[in-house]
């Protein structure tokens, strides 16, 4: 056997033949149309995860009712009998490719917000206040208690919205027990503080999923599969445990056909990382939980949570520590994962960078999209493209990730294509943000864009500087300009002193292993670059203070908001708290000087100085080939994509590109 046959391996989930062992974790797209019905684009999502070669898949997290179940306002509903219709096409398109069609049910409970439901009060086990989403959404608010009556209500809504699943045409459904929603809010103590037969003992606690399962069992038939989703553990101190978990899923083991391992509340910043596991962390963050419930149950057991590589997965399988394993960015990223993998054309999967982009925007009420794959998500847009009328040539400048994109993509549709990079290797600002040890997925990206670019047909000319005499020589008719951004100079008091300029750092040296810092580091600027360089550090030992940089270090400008989010407890971890507020004022030998907003002073013992404060784009490259379009025999037009248009995350410069 093989290291990925284990994978090739066929299960049973209760009357059900699976396969494969690689399932397709429920993704919340945001592409469904306002009134919560599945539209086009949403099955030719699914349309190609099953293509692709997924063995199970679940369809994204939808709502049980139209009350107060809704998470998202652009979630699937299965409330009503109206939304059946369109949801069979999605089963078709599943089922056409041979895999298991499964959809996920959950209501939010206290982590919904009045504004997706009406203006009407989230509810929850314990009437509480506060906010419990970090989104801009869902502000502090009140939560109302649920009566009796009331959970009742929604133990039948579940059991209702399973029904109408199984006519759509699904063959099995999976209830979300974890993460913070209603069902998990009723399991833990943090969320749960009531005194009658829901609260208080775990028999108590427990009883609202129980009650849940039953209800679908019932309504649905013994022949019809239900996954649970578990949450392993809060994460938090005083919630639900391991210990709790395991004594749960033995309870649930008898009433439900497999499990879905996971852990963390998303109401609780520290347990981000686990629950959404971003390249920060190594693989399988949840696996050993996954192994843990393996061994106290009957039934097959799903691990989910950041494992973007099917070897990786292999071994997890192999090793016996899950029976199957659960993915969402990675069959973002390619929906063909599967499918190119076992053909031994793993080089030409789009790798997942765990960057976190595809969740960040949905938490912004924006589509889900992939940084790596801008195709994906938008199967049906690019389908429709109409190939062009000519074949064109097309001169690039600039072999960063924008530049690369641009270029595999003309190539692709058939035009001449000649690239530009002033460096003796392709990768620009890439090659340095996946220089950190943590960024090795980045570093996978990086090599594949390096692979598309030798196997599409692009002329490659490297360490030549494209002056506009250069590029007009080649009489393209379309230039793309991708020349990316530079790091913008730190200006204090100070930095100017030939005695300190042994300590001035910049981050992209430290990223790259070109410099070293000494023990004692500060690190100027609170933005992406310094909080990526402050992770780095602090795991190498070093003592780091974080601090601002005058105007400010727009940490939006180079990891989304979900990456900054992730950060803040792993550097808390590390006993590193950045000091935003605090700027950098002075440099001097042996200490940095820094103020507040006040005017207060305080001396920073520094043996080195990280500068990370931020990029600016390369406009006088971009200045002069633009007016190349003046010139009728020269250019065509002129795009300019990426980080010289204005410095941003890795997405814009690749859909850009």
């Amino acid at each position: 056997m093989t290291s990925l046959d284990v994978l090739r391996q066929p299960i049973r989930i209760g009357g059900l033949t699976v396969k494969n062992r690689i399932a397709a974790a429920p993704t919340l797209s945001q592409h469904t149309n306002t009134d919560q019905s599945v539209n086009q684009g949403v099955v030719e999502f699914y349309r190609a995860q099953a293509r692709g070669g997924v063995g199970l898949i679940t369809v994204m997290e939808t709502a049980v009712d139209e009350d107060r179940a809704i998470t998202q306002p652009l979630q699937l509903n299965l409330g009503h009998d109206r939304y059946l219709c369109a949801l069979t096409e999605v089963v078709e398109a599943i089922k056409y490719y041979g895999a298991v069609a499964s959809i996920q049910l959950n209501h939010g409970g206290r982590q919904s917000a009045s504004a997706f439901i009406g203006g009407r009060k989230p509810i929850g086990p314990t009437a509480m206040t506060g906010q419990f989403v970090e989104d801009k959404r869902r502000p502090e608010q009140e939560i109302e208690e649920m009566r009796l009556d009331m959970i009742d209500t929604v133990v039948d809504n579940f059991a209702a919205a399973a029904l109408r699943a199984k006519h759509a045409g699904f063959d099995m459904v999976m209830v979300h027990g974890g993460h913070g929603w209603l069902i998990s809010q009723f399991l833990s103590p943090l969320a749960n503080q009531r005194t009658d037969e829901y609260g208080g003992s775990f028999e108590n606690r427990v009883r609202f999923a129980v009650r849940v399962v039953d209800a679908i069992r019932e309504r649905c038939g013994s022949d019809f599969p239900i996954e649970l989703r578990v949450s392993a553990s809060d994460l938090v101190e005083g919630g639900w445990t391991l210990d709790d978990a395991l004594q749960f899923a033995q309870v649930m083991q008898h009433k439900v056909d497999c499990f879905q391992v996971s852990a963390g509340m998303i109401a609780e910043m520290q347990t981000y990382p686990p629950t959404h596991p971003s390249c920060y962390l190594p693989y399988g963050e949840n696996v050993e939980r996954a192994a843990a419930i393996k061994a106290a149950v009957n039934k097959p057991v799903a691990v989910v949570g950041g494992i973007v590589d099917l070897d990786f997965a292999a071994r997890v399988v192999a090793e016996g520590r899950a029976d199957m394993v659960a993915m969402c960015r990675a069959l973002i990223a390619d929906t063909a994962l599967v499918k190119k993998t076992f053909a031994g054309k793993a080089a030409d999967v789009v790798p997942c960078i765990r960057c976190n982009t595809c969740l960040a925007r949905g938490m912004h009420a924006m589509t889900v999209q992939c940084t790596t794959n801008p195709w994906s998500l938008r199967e049906e847009y690019y389908r429709c493209l109409p190939y062009p009328a000519r074949r064109k040539k097309v001169v690039v400048v600039g072999g960063g990730p924008a530049g690369m994109e641009a270029a595999i993509i003309a190539s692709s549709r058939g035009h001449e294509v000649v690239l530009f990079e002033r460096q003796p290797r392709l990768g620009g600002n890439l090659a340095v943000a996946a220089a950190p040890e943590f960024k090795f997925d980045m570093r996978r990206f990086l090599d594949y864009l390096v692979r598309q670019i030798e196997k599409s047909g692009t002329v490659v000319r490297l360490g030549v500087e494209a002056t506009p005499e250069l590029v007009a020589a080649e009489r393209p008719d379309e230039l793309i300009v991708a020349v990316g951004a530079e790091p913008v100079a730190l200006e204090v008091p100070g930095c100017e002193r030939e005695d300190v300029h042994g300590m001035l750092v910049p981050a992209e040296e430290v990223f790259t292993g070109r410099a070293e810092t000494g023990q004692r580091v500060v690190v100027a600027g609170c933005g992406g670059i310094g909080l990526e360089a402050a992770l780095a550090l602090g795991r190498a030992g070093k003592h780091v203070e974080v601090l601002d940089v005058p105007g400010g270090s727009e940490q939006d400008k180079t990891v989304n908001n979900v990456d900054h989010l992730l950060l803040i407890p792993l550097l808390a971890g590390l006993g590193i708290e950045p000091r935003t507020g605090w700027t950098v004022v002075g440099i001097a030998p042996g200490s940095v000087t820094v103020a507040d907003a006040d005017g207060r002073q305080e001396e920073i013992p520094a043996d080195t100085v990280v500068l990370a404060n931020g990029r600016r784009a390369r406009s006088d490259v971009v200045e002069a080939l633009v007016p190349l379009v003046d010139d009728a025999y020269v250019v065509h037009d002129v795009h300019i994509v990426g980080d010289c248009k204005a410095p941003r995350i890795l997405y814009d410069a690749i859909h850009e590109g």
